[in-house]
């Protein structure tokens, strides 16, 4: 948790980054489907990137109801959001952790 506490108080994280590589914000995302590993997680990525408590609802959701799924989690996120309506061209950001330092973002766009 030391090396995850790091990374987002120093805003680099690669959520972070994947905005930073298509020139977005974090207004410019409708939505969010970060991978509910644990609280603490949720909490850190929320913190590091000013996220207010509707955008990770549905992940801590999911981390209610079933518990970290491991790699199945995100689809878990991405099934629930899309019962929601969502504009056409949004931008939809996937933020996944695993074991030690491992981390991955993909930008989707709603079509």
């Amino acid at each position: 948790m030391l090396c995850l506490r790091h990374l987002c108080a120093q805003r680099s994280g690669v959520g972070q980054l994947l905005l930073d590589r298509n020139g977005l914000t974090v207004g410019d995302v409708a939505t969010w489907a970060v991978h509910p590993g644990g609280p603490r997680i949720l909490d850190r990525v929320g913190q590091a990137l000013d996220f207010d408590a509707r955008d990770l609802a549905t992940s801590r959701a999911v981390l209610a109801d079933h518990g970290n799924c491991s790699s199945a989690t995100i689809p878990m996120i991405l099934e629930q959001l899309r019962a929601r309506p969502i504009v056409s061209g949004a931008n939809v950001v996937a933020i996944g952790f695993g074991p030690g330092l491992t981390a991955a973002a993909m930008l989707f766009r709603s079509g």
